[in-house]
């Protein structure tokens, strides 16, 4: 992560001068939905299940405010969203997602007080651009339910090689490249950082299974857990969760308080 967070201070600092905002220094914290209790999230899902995460860990290896909103095109060719950055968090943070209670990130974040139209997660622990990343960005454990099964399962999701998207033109070979699986964006929010102020984000992780099949599991031991998501996109239902750890919309809100 340090080689693009370094250019990205560069641009953050030349947008104070820019947009004639006031530089800000702010609190920053992450947390689990506020409506998450006793330690444990239930979900129902469109597919059947139902879902109880007794683990839910996410690491964010940054947080970026825009005053943009990207054209949808915009993403097709590059990692960092067109427009002008306004504030950052570069201080990662492992989040516990069944706890409501904000969690805070190591060191404040900075920026301009202009007012912000989008914000990026980054799941990474290094370099954003580096091929592999052994960081272990979301832990998850729980047992999945429906008419007929019961299935204690776990999922350990790293985004490296395992996580590449293999180009469909060989004449353009970084077509994808790996920050994209790594860069949560654009996350729609409306909102003006302050001096001394908190940025919360939220994650809720009900939307991660919301098409995932638990039958497409593969049984690996009979004691629980007994059924484990691979760490790549090999299945059904370690490619759905993946994608659903990277929806933006419903599944990471912010606010500032």
């Amino acid at each position: 992560m340090k080689t693009i967070i370094a250019s990205l201070a560069v641009v953050c600092a030349g947008c104070v001068n820019t947009t004639g905002g006031s530089t800000v220094t702010f609190g920053v914290a992450a947390a689990g939905p506020a409506d998450v209790t006793g330690g444990v999230r239930t979900i129902d899902t469109g597919r059947g299940w139902h879902v109880v995460l007794t683990t839910a860990k996410l690491h964010i290896g940054a947080i970026y405010l825009n005053l943009t909103v990207p054209s949808s095109g915009s993403q097709f060719t590059n990692c960092i969203l067109p427009g002008i950055y306004t504030a950052e968090e570069l201080h990662g943070l492992d989040v516990d997602l069944l706890s409501a209670a904000p969690q805070a990130f190591p060191a404040s974040g900075v920026g301009t007080d202009d007012n912000a139209k989008t914000g990026e997660v980054w799941l990474t622990g290094g370099d954003v651009n580096a091929a592999s990343d052994p960081t272990l960005i979301a832990d998850l454990a729980g047992t999945a339910t429906n008419a007929t099964q019961t299935i204690p399962f776990t999922a350990s999701i790293t985004i490296g090689g395992n996580r590449l998207i293999p180009p469909s033109d060989p004449a353009q070979p970084s077509a994808h490249p790996i920050c994209k699986q790594r860069i949560v964006s654009p996350i729609r929010l409306d909102l003006r950082p302050r001096d001394g102020g908190t940025l919360l984000v939220r994650v809720d992780p009900a939307l991660w299974f919301a098409d995932v099949d638990f039958a497409g599991l593969t049984q690996v031991s009979t004691t629980p857990p007994a059924f484990v998501f691979p760490d790549d996109n090999s299945t059904p239902a370690s490619q759905n969760l993946f994608t659903g750890l990277r929806a933006a919309s419903g599944t990471y809100s912010f606010s500032f308080e």
